[in-house]
């Protein structure tokens, strides 16, 4: 960067006529610097231009590969959706099942209170008939 300084500072004294040489050597290391200052940012920014442009190509792989991923558990979530299913259906079917067993019990319960019922009649009218009986025998013994 010295020799550089050097160089333009003597082709400015050679161009023009200086009245003050350090504000020529200032002059010079300014213009110096912001040139270089700038040639560092244009270099410094194309390189971040470059790693945001590899950055930009790695957030698109990791979106790519998540929209792979999602698409993936989406096919999972439908297959477990579908063997829910089946397991429901099977489990109406076993459902259906007992309910038709239930309406059996009822059915055969139903006729066991029907049986019942005429067993209690049947009773009744036995105990019934004895008793008749018994007072017919023992009005034949007082009156016979």
């Amino acid at each position: 960067m010295n020799e550089i300084v050097e160089i333009l500072e003597g082709e400015l004294e050679n161009a023009v006529e200086i009245k003050d040489r350090k504000s020529l050597h200032r002059y010079v290391v300014l213009m110096v610097d912001t040139v270089v200052g700038r040639k560092e940012y244009e270099s410094s920014s194309q390189r971040m231009e470059a790693q945001l442009g590899g950055l930009r190509s790695d957030v698109a792989l990791i979106a790519e590969r998540m929209e792979q991923g999602f698409a993936r558990m989406d096919e999972r979530f439908s297959a477990i959706d579908r063997r829910f299913e089946d397991v429901n259906k099977r489990f109406d079917d076993v459902n259906r099942r007992f309910d038709d067993v239930n309406k059996r019990f009822d059915d055969v319960n139903k006729r066991f209170d029907d049986v019942n019922k005429r067993f209690a009649m049947l009773v009744g009218l036995t105990s019934t008939f004895f008793v008749v009986l018994a007072g017919m025998m023992t009005a034949l013994r007082i009156f016979g």
